[in-house]
């Protein structure tokens, strides 16, 4: 009886781990999926021809499910403003350049790979990411450029055009969700087998206190307890029958 009672908690336990297990899995397949829809889609289906008006249209990446595009500026503009990286001889490197791309009265900030090549007066179409502004891209070009043309602060969109990646890095959420889908299956497969085992064991009541007797089990009353039963109104022991009283009037007679 303790050990069934035993198994069966045991069994409790296990299935309530299993059931946190699986849950937990599951949502986070679904949150990295949730996160990962966007970038997936960009980098299998984009790039996408967007038109100026779509873009006056954006406020950043969030308005837009279609972040990887390629754009056709009128005119790009060299802004003069570089990001520079210190090699280990000592001497700096030019990263990347910043341009203001031209689109009838707004422009666009746009982050190019190397060095500035000086204005463009016919560019090529320009494929990027349309990501937020970094608060020192925001601080050091943007409203550096605001401050020296004022007549264009109301010019410039509210984000950025990145050249410098082609595509977001997908490969890293693709593994990551295979990983995930498979812990999710693992999981979900363990829980249904746990369930199965819990189902097959029979039901066992908690054990009774100290000091409380068990008397009934299935419905039948124990022996020991049906030899106590009968005992309560013992046979009459032979010479021991209690004498009846005698009659007075048989005695009269009797006389």
């Amino acid at each position: 009886m303790e050990q069934s009672y035993m198994t069966q908690k045991a069994t409790r336990n296990s299935n309530l781990s299993a059931i946190l297990t699986a849950a937990i899995a599951v949502l986070l397949l679904a949150l990295l999926v949730t996160v990962s829809i966007k970038p997936l889609y960009n980098h299998f289906a984009g790039p996408f021809e967007v038109s100026a008006e779509a873009l006056f249209s954006y406020q950043g990446p969030d308005g837009t499910l279609r972040t990887y595009v390629t754009i056709h500026p009128n005119v790009a503009l060299d802004t003069n403003f570089y990001y520079y990286e210190k090699q280990e001889d000592g001497s700096e490197k030019v990263i990347h350049s910043y341009y203001a791309l031209l689109f009838d009265d707004r422009l666009l900030l746009a982050k190019y790979p190397g060095s500035g090549k000086g204005d463009i007066f016919t560019p090529e179409p320009i494929t990027g990411n349309i990501v937020n502004l970094t608060d020192a891209e925001n601080a050091e070009v943007l409203q550096s450029l605001k401050a020296d043309y004022p007549n264009l602060k109301d010019a410039f969109l509210p984000y950025l055009l990145d050249t410098t990646v082609k595509s977001s890095p997908v490969w890293l959420l693709i593994a990551g969700i295979a990983i995930l889908t498979g812990f999710a299956i693992w999981s979900v497969v363990n829980l249904v087998r746990c369930s199965r085992v819990s189902s097959s064991l029979p039901i066992v009541h908690d054990l009774p206190s100290d000091g409380e007797n068990l008397l009934v089990k299935n419905g039948q009353v124990p022996a020991e307890m049906g030899d106590l039963i009968e005992n309560d109104h013992p046979n009459p022991v032979p010479g021991l029958q209690q004498e009846q009283t005698t009659d007075p009037s048989d005695l009269s007679e009797r006389r």
